[in-house]
């Protein structure tokens, strides 16, 4: 939308004045209402308004193109309004603390822009736009008002409009003619005694009873403002009207006065200093990219004028990295020669390397990238089908002694995929020292990816792979892209990567994230790739046994839900399944969706008793899943040359510290199903002398728990070595230990681990089958025994009212701002957030120590016991037979000292041919 100010307006005098304080706040409730408050994902600092501010400032910027911008604020004291009338905005509420700061950082960034902000004690923002505008008309220019506040209607003339709400749908330009056609003939003049018939609901202002807007319209299109409709009271009809405002006359006087906008406020508007044309595009972007506003990079408007030559943002990010004058095609041993001399001067090298597969175990190896400084690369090319290029043994027999040297410091980004590579090739690197990936993700970054990160952080546009390799059926390997293209991509990934090496070092080594960093991710490098390299013997032919049984269960469970709905329906289909359930058969409704009503799993166990249907959907299901994500794919995933399955770890997989795991995902094998245990059983010893065998903490979390809450119940439990459900048990239907029945023993555990989830009574009927009532009596009962552990949840609840984030023992640290909402929803899920980080996330912590323990006491050792796998709270291990004593020894010791907590860290091993067969 542009709305012309004249018939022909020029930009080149048009000043857009802001209401900061009204489009901030707008900005601020819009977005949050919906719950998706934005936050900076490395401070946890709540930053919603200042991005619905920026969105809704560059759109006007780009519409209007003004050559002048200034934009206003209302200070925390009050004003001459408040003086005279103590109720005005009494009934506001107050600001929300998230919220405050944020104006402050709107300020900082239209610093950037060079753009003036005017605020001044004593006097509201419509005042200070009263006063601007007024001092803009005297030096010739137009102006309009970007605000959400009605009241500046009076400050319309034919030189300055008003533009009104914050989005596409609502906004409306309002100059004379909109003003007089929107309010039956009234003009701006008239807008004060408008207002003060009417009052003001917002600024808690009460207007004259019995006059509503189109009596007000009326009566000042007959009398023109207050003095006349008072001059002429007597003719007024009805005699109500006339008794009403006779009865408020010193009201509505007072009310215009209250809402007459300021136009002598003591300021005087520099006009050359107001110029949109004087600011550093590369400035902005810093102040953007501080705050994690990526996707308002591309959006930032040109300034109105010539003097300033900067290209747009991105164009300069390009040119940063596309300056390949310091980026070296390594094609010659002179080069090469070149490159060692370089190293062998540096103290600190970047690397990366460009592979034929994205899985590491399959990967070939193309190149490799090296950076020493900021802006400088080398890229030496080993494998492309064509050109000029050294032999790749010559070249790593070079290389590799220089980058395991004790003087040298190496940073990748995601090292452990060009770790695995190198590997392949039997090279080992020792001197690794900082992962720029995992920096980020301490720090609390979301889009960690090397091109997101220099986008984000150093304001470059990386190159995409796309543009070298293609997409879908017409992609090419990276072996097949010409050197003289893929050496400047390649050049680039080790400079960003050394680039935010600079970047994050420093960041890491005064933060929180210091300890975790280097006492935990950096020494757990190695244990991954050692159990990613290992890998584990997958037995096929079970798994094909197990696949035609589940194939022919599926058919008979497809039947019988066919039966049930009386007709052939597509089981796999979640509409077909949502008209059968809720149309035909008229189960009770769930929750809506764009295609109907749900059928997801949560949805389906709500209705688990309405229907024999449910139960063989979501068996049906739950075969499917089985035999499509486990059954079928675990053989395709053998490793040709090992004849093994390798799964890949993800140490940034989660944001409490856990490891995930990809290709197979180990973690989500069913373990308390027969049929679970059958997939496990696939996964077994290669021979006759050598077993698996696993340890496993026991009840990690609850004795986490313990320590954290210092409950003296919950301590006693496990110092006393009983069994903690039982306990439990014990305690919550007051019977004795050797009372307790399996079925009070399941209801507590119930209750233990809801604990750890964010107990709700909700949660407990769902699990238990107890009524809503049942389930609070049981969560009141349950505190009352354990009264420790409500004091920490409310304990670890205020902390991170306060401080907006929660932290494991160690200092592994997640943002929770929303634990300040509004919304209860959004609010209670950052309850639950911050009650079970620091237990969940300490419990990731130890295990994570383990196994850097385990496996540095391994490798000291002549032992060749393995360390295959990591699953929660599990590590599994293949043993020759006659080790095992050995290994045990060491993993029973390792394990229980990772953490000094108050209660002991217990450890169960067991041993067995196959993972799921273990004794």
């Amino acid at each position: 939308m542009q709305i012309p100010l004249d018939s022909n307006p020029s930009s080149s005098n048009l000043l857009i004045l802001i209401d900061g304080h009204a489009i901030v706040h707008r900005a601020f409730r819009g977005i949050s209402a919906q719950g998706n408050n934005l936050t900076v994902s490395t401070t946890g600092e709540d930053v919603t308004g200042v991005y619905g501010f920026l969105t809704i400032l560059f759109r006007s910027l780009m519409e209007w193109k003004p050559s002048h911008c200034i934009v206003t604020f209302d200070t925390p004291k009050p004003t001459f309004r408040h003086l005279e009338f103590p109720e005005y905005k009494a009934q506001r509420a107050e600001t929300p603390q998230e919220l405050k700061p944020q104006f402050g950082r709107v300020r900082e960034i239209m610093e950037s822009f060079q753009v003036p902000v005017f605020s001044l004690d004593g006097y509201e923002a419509d005042d200070l736009i009263g006063t601007i505008s007024k001092q803009a008309e005297e030096n010739g220019l137009s102006t309009v008002i970007l605000t959400g506040d009605r009241d500046t209607f009076q400050l319309i003339t034919n030189k300055t409009k008003v533009d009104l709400g914050s989005n596409s749908r609502d906004r409306k330009l309002y100059g004379e003619a909109e003003l007089i056609d929107r309010y039956g003939g009234l003009t701006a003049d008239q807008q004060t005694d408008f207002k003060a018939l009417l009052g003001d609901n917002s600024d808690n202002i009460p207007g004259v009873p019995r006059v509503g807007e189109k009596r007000a319209i009326g009566l000042l299109s007959s009398y023109y403002n207050l003095e006349g409709i008072y001059k002429n009271l007597d003719e007024i009809h009805p005699p109500s009207v006339k008794a009403s405002l006779a009865e408020h006359e010193s009201r509505a006087f007072s009310n215009r006065e209250l809402m007459t906008i300021m136009r002598e406020v003591p300021i005087q508007v520099d006009f050359e200093k107001a110029k949109f044309d004087n600011f550093s595009i590369s400035d902005v972007i810093e102040s953007l990219t501080q705050l994690e506003f990526n996707s308002l990079i591309d959006r930032i408007p040109r300034p109105n004028s010539d003097t300033n030559n900067e290209e747009n943002p991105i164009a300069i990010s390009k040119a940063v990295i596309d300056d390949t004058n310091n980026y070296i095609c390594v094609d010659t041993e002179s080069k090469l020669q070149d490159l060692t001399i370089a190293l062998n001067q540096a103290t600190k090298i970047a690397f990366d390397t460009e592979t034929t597969n994205i899985n590491p175990m399959l990967a070939q190896l193309v190149g490799i990238s090296l950076s020493v400084k900021s802006g400088e690369a080398w890229y030496v090319p080993v494998g492309h089908t064509e050109g000029t290029q050294l032999n790749i043994n010559h070249v790593l027999t070079t290389l590799i002694p220089i980058l395991n040297q004790k003087t040298t410091e190496l940073c990748a980004h995601n090292a452990n995929y060009d770790l695995m590579v190198l590997s392949n090739y039997g090279i080992h690197i020792n001197t690794l020292s900082f992962d720029t990936m995992i920096a980020a993700h301490l720090l609390g970054h979301n889009s960690i990816g090397l091109k997101n990160l220099s986008q984000s952080i150093l304001g470059i546009e990386m190159q995409p792979i796309s543009e070298l390799i293609g997409t879908g059926k017409k992609q090419i390997l990276f072996s097949e892209v010409p050197i003289e293209v893929a050496f400047k991509y390649a050049s680039a990934d080790s400079d960003c990567t050394f680039r935010l090496w600079e970047h994050f070092e420093d960041k890491i080594q005064s933060s929180y994230a210091n300890k975790i960093m280097h006492q935990i991710e950096m020494p757990l490098i190695p244990v991954i790739l050692e159990m990613q390299t290992n890998g584990i013997t997958l037995q096929t032919s079970d798994l094909e046994i197990m696949s035609k049984e589940l194939e022919h269960e599926l058919e008979i469970l497809q039947s019988s839900i066919i039966s049930f709905a009386g007709h052939e329906i597509n089981v796999n289909s979640p509409s077909q399944l949502s008209e059968v359930l809720f149309n035909e058969l008229e189960l009770p409704k769930t929750k809506k969706t764009k295609t109907g009503y749900s059928t997801d799993a949560n949805s389906l166990e709500f209705l688990k008793n309405t229907h024999p249907i449910i139960e063989q959907i979501l068996n049906y299901r739950e075969l499917s899943k089985l035999k499509s994500t486990y059954v079928d794919a675990l053989p395709s995933m053998i490793n040709p040359k090992t004849d093994r399955i390798h799964t890949s770890y993800n140490q940034t997989g989660s944001i409490t510290g856990r490891m995930s795991s990809s290709d197979p995902n180990l973690q989500n094998i069913p373990v308390r199903t027969e049929r679970g245990r059958k997939v496990r059983s696939a996964f077994i010893a290669p021979d006759s002398d050598t077993i698996l065998f696993a340890a496993d903490y026991s009840q990690i979390e609850l004795r986490v728990l313990a320590h954290l809450s210092q409950d003296p119940g919950l301590l006693n439990a496990f110092h006393n070595g009983e069994d903690i459900h039982s306990s439990t048990a014990s305690l919550m239907f007051d019977v004795a230990l050797t009372d307790v029945t399996s079925e009070m023993r399941r209801i507590a555990k119930v209750l233990n681990f809801g604990v750890i989830y964010g107990l709700s009574a909700h949660g407990i009927t769902q699990q238990t089958g107890f009524s809503r009532e049942e389930g609070n009596n049981f969560i009141q009962t349950y505190f009352s025994k354990y009264p420790g552990i409500q004091n920490y949840l409310e304990e670890i609840k205020q902390f991170t009212r306060e401080k907006q984030y929660v932290e494991t023992l160690l200092g592994r640290r997640r943002y929770v701002p929303e634990i300040n909402a509004s919304n209860f929803n959004v609010r209670s899920a950052a309850e639950r957030i911050s009650i079970n980080m620091p237990i969940q996330g300490t419990a990731a912590d130890i295990m994570k120590l383990a196994m850097i323990r385990v496996y540095e006491s391994l490798i000291k050792t002549t032992l060749q016991s393995k360390i295959l796998m990591q699953v929660h709270d599990e590590l599994v291990f293949e043993v020759p037979t006659n080790e095992l004593e050995e290994l045990k020894s060491i993993v029973v010791t390792e394990m229980p000292s990772a953490m000094e907590l108050d209660v002991e860290l217990k450890v169960e091993t067991k041993q067995g041919q196959s993972w799921g067969a273990m004794e």
